[in-house]
């Protein structure tokens, strides 16, 4: 016994020097990456550096398994990835002002070959940082090398190692510990730990790099669910009795969500319409429906800022936020990440900025049923509508996810033809696209997502170069002035768009709305401070911004608090369109019922009275009359509500949530029946499949195969529709084929394309074929098959081998998303002569379903 203690006391002495230099290594990176970012070490670093402590006890026992040699190469690699992981998420916070989730890293190609300039700039920028944060590695290197100090790595007794993983698991229980004692609020510590739906940069602030990473890790990799500490709606509350009779005075639908929840299996749809069956809608104001008629452009201005506006420098922009409705005390939510400013700006969701999260939001939407998005609200009444981006609609798959929203998509890779730059003109972009609209006599309702503002802001940029000479003389730096420099691109779009619109005579009956993504992050705080003229609150200051709701002859001052996912609601109810306030996350800010605060991305919040800070848990109050008590807890409630937004959100992007709701239950389910075919490839064509096949409307070749890529027959299509409409006899005899009654139906009931003649088993399907069927078979039910007079001429003058009726077909099926081609209608005629797929026989049969029958 005292020769096993003698041996373990020496193989300590030999150790200790390894294992200090395998715990310091976490832990001084944590601390420099907190001092770099943060600018100090709060209290709630005690909670990363043991984090940080017991990572290293691992690290230690990994590094001494074996023999020596191979335990230096194990220390040395499993050391060095921790350092470069440390160092990519600083760069790129150095770069976005966030963290990056571990989800990010499958991102990393596209990252690098779209950001290689931004981010060669950035390293370049942090490089002494950098450095810094290399420098423990560097002279862990040189002593494990050497084998100076006594930094020697032989293989470690068993009992040692049993020690050491005693010693990670007190120091990991101690932090869980350490965490429940302070367990007191929705956003303490514990709970910011346990909430799968914790922000990584919320979570690299509290808890530390290393453990978000771990974290975010086995949520993506074992695919786990637990359910949200924070998330109150999984649990039963009152639900809301509205009075149909009540109705009409607040912006709802008739929804029966206590019906919806008896008739779905799927646990995730039920809590939801558990949720939705407590919520108040908003009431209607003095506002519904003042625009009822008019325009809408929207712009999502990338990087934007309000202290961009000048009255001499910036004329169009002072005009736009010094009339209209002037929102006085709006922020922006987001701090970086374009794709999340915008989807919660076009959707009206918060995105998923969860741990299990494993794609963008708006990516992950291209699918789903999005009723009110504005271009399919818009759709809904008859107008037209576009879509504008000045890159490459295949970034961020803008080329999928817009035509999903009801807009008519083009960016510079897809019917915009403009010189594709980093960044591009939007200048350029608004001479390319106004002619598309302003002149069609028909309303209408466009979205512009620019690109002239984007970071890096020197004179490499193209944009900053070409306006340079506007900024010479401002009294900022370098850095300031190219920003401001590449903007005027902004400022002479609008100009131009103006001008058009005066020209054509609708200036009076056209609203101009503009909102950024998200902050400037290519400015740092000091670079921010000389923008604005003053220094500039980082915690909630920074992201104070506009929302322009601009039309001329009007000035309205709104001075309740608001931010990016109240605008979608706001809009829908000065337009009078149809919606259910209790599905958004945001509010209408002209109601009596708006919530008068504005939301961040980490789920902190600014009020007139008071703010909550998620990051430090800490609240701020801006009255010295103020009632503590009644407000802390107003602010409970709050960060409840919030909270709940936001996993409501994910969830309802999760389960197609809109579909359930609003087409019921068989179109909304999140997760799919079970296939056994073989065939299926990935899950775009999953939804239709559980409509179309589940409903014996198309049958499979074989047992184990549908037959996806297989060509389909106009009879089998037709067969669908007759079995939609019911399979009812027809007056005319059926003899022949398979398909005999269903091509007898469509002949006796005008559904068949006069081009094709006589239809039999296996003649074969294009394009054109299903438009001429599918708008046939509308007008057959009687419902609405209105298409612009002259976008038919337009395109018949375009198209001249294409018949009135063919071209209305196509314009049709195209508006009503049941054929999206690859976002242009002329890419619908270019490709109408193409043979379908079953596959896309049954996702055309679907969207049918979706945006057309029900």
């Amino acid at each position: 016994m005292k020769s096993e203690l003698s041996n373990l006391k020496a193989g300590w002495k030999e150790n200790w020097r390894t294992l200090a230099a395998c715990g310091g290594l976490p832990l001084v990176l944590e601390g420099l990456l907190h001092l770099f970012v943060y600018g100090e070490i709060s209290g709630r670093f005690f909670y990363p550096c043991m984090f940080a402590l017991a990572a290293g006890c691992l690290l230690w026992i990994a590094s001494t398994l074996f023999e020596e040699r191979v335990n230096k190469v194990v220390f040395l690699t499993l050391s060095s990835l921790i350092t470069v992981y440390f160092e990519i998420q600083f760069v790129y916070n150095s770069i976005f002002g966030e963290f990056m989730s571990f989800w990010q890293f499958s991102f990393g190609a596209e990252a690098v070959a779209n950001f290689w300039q931004q981010m060669l700039y950035g390293i370049w920028e942090a490089l002494p940082r950098i450095l810094l944060l290399l420098l423990p590695q560097a002279a862990l290197f040189v002593l494990v090398l050497r084998g100076k100090w006594g930094f020697r790595f032989p293989r470690s007794r068993r009992q040692m190692r049993v020690m050491a993983g005693a010693l990670a698991v007190t120091l990991h229980l101690g932090a869980l510990g350490a965490m429940a004692l302070n367990n007191d609020n929705a956003f303490s510590v514990y709970r910011l730990y346990q909430n799968p739906n914790t922000a990584t940069e919320i979570s690299v602030q509290n808890i530390g790099l290393l453990p978000t990473a771990r974290i975010e890790c086995k949520y993506i990799l074992l695919g786990e669910t637990v359910s949200s500490v924070s998330a109150s709606y999984y649990a039963d509350g009152e639900k809301v009795d509205i009075d149909l009779a009540e109705m009409g005075e607040n912006n709802m639908l008739a929804i029966d969500f206590d019906a919806l929840e008896e008739e779905t299996d799927d646990e995730l749809l039920k809590k939801l319409d558990n949720y939705f069956a407590q919520q108040e809608p908003t009431r209607k104001n003095q506002y519904t429906g003042i625009f009822q008629g008019y325009n809408l452009i929207t712009i999502c201005a990338e990087s934007f800022s309000p202290y961009l506006i000048d009255p001499e420098r910036t004329p169009a922009l002072y005009e736009l936020s010094t009339n209209g409705f002037v929102f006085n005390n709006y922020y922006g939510t987001f701090g970086s990440n374009t794709t999340n400013g915008e989807y919660t700006y076009c959707v009206g969701l918060y995105p998923d900025l969860s741990r299990q999260k494993t794609t963008a939001s708006f990516f992950a939407s291209q699918n789903n049923y999005l009723p009110f998005c504005l271009g399919n609200s818009f759709k809904s009444v008859g107008a037209e509508t576009w879509a504008y981006h000045n890159y490459a609609g295949e970034y961020y798959s803008r080329s999928d996810t817009h035509p999903n929203m009801g807009y008519t998509f083009k960016s510079a890779t897809d019917g915009l033809d403009i010189e594709l730059n980093w960044p591009s003109s939007d200048l350029e972009m608004m001479e390319k696209s106004v002619d598309d609209y302003i002149d069609s006599g028909e309303q209408f309702c466009t979205y512009y997502m620019t690109f002239s503002g984007h970071y890096q802001y020197n004179w490499d940029n193209p944009m900053s170069a070409k306006n340079r000479d506007v900024v010479e003389d401002l009294p900022y730096s370098e850095t300031v002035k190219a920003y401001i420099a590449c903007n005027m691109e902004l400022e002479y779009a609008l100009e131009y768009l103006m001008d058009r619109l005066e020209q054509a005579g609708i200036a009076d009956e056209t609203v101009i709305v503009l909102t950024n993504d998200h902050y400037p992050y290519g400015l740092t705080e000091e670079e921010y401070d000389q923008l604005a003229g003053r220094e500039v609150d980082t915690t909630f200051e920074k992201y104070r911004n506009s929302f322009i709701c601009y039309v001329p002859g009007v000035q309205i001052p709104v001075d309740t608090y608001c931010s990016t996912a109240d605008i979608l609601p706001t809009l829908l109810n000065l337009f009078g369109l149809p919606y259910d306030s209790r599905l958004l996350a945001g509010k209408d800010v002209l109601s009596e019922d708006a919530n008068n605060y504005a939301v961040l991305s980490d789920q902190s919040f600014i009020s007139a009275d008071f703010a909550f800070d998620t990051a430090t848990g800490t609240a701020a109050y801006f009255s010295e009359d103020l009632d503590r008590e009644a407000a802390d807890q107003r602010i409970v409630e709050i960060q409840q509500e919030i909270a709940d937004r936001f996993s409501v959100s994910t969830d309802m992007l999760a389960g197609d949530y809109f579909a359930h709701a609003l087409l019921g239950k068989e179109a909304g389910a999140a997760a799919v029946k079970g296939y056994d075919f073989t065939d299926i490839t990935d899950a775009v064509g999953l939804g239709a499949l559980d409509y179309v096949y589940g409903n014996g409307y198309m049958d499979a070749v074989s047992d184990t195969e549908f037959g996806f890529a297989l060509p389909a027959t106009y009879a089998e299509f037709l067969n669908a529709l007759y079995e939609i409409d019911g399979g009812q006899e027809t007056g005319s005899p059926a003899e022949g084929g398979a398909y005999a009654p269903a091509i007898a139906w469509a002949k006796e009931n005008g559904l068949i394309d006069p081009s094709v003649g006589e239809v039999g088993d296996s003649t074969p399907l294009t394009r054109k074929n299903l438009s001429v069927s599918l708008y046939a078979y509308a007008d057959y039910l009687g419902l609405n098959t209105w298409v612009s007079r002259s976008q038919v001429a337009s395109y018949q003058k375009q198209y001249p081998d294409f018949t009135r009726e063919e071209v209305k077909a196509i314009c049709w099926c195209f508006e009503k998303a049941v054929l999206r081609a690859s976002g242009t209608v002329e890419s619908a005629f270019e490709t109408a002569g193409g043979a379908m797929s079953r596959k896309l026989v049954l996702i055309a049969v679907y969207n049918y379903h979706l945006y057309i029958l029900s």
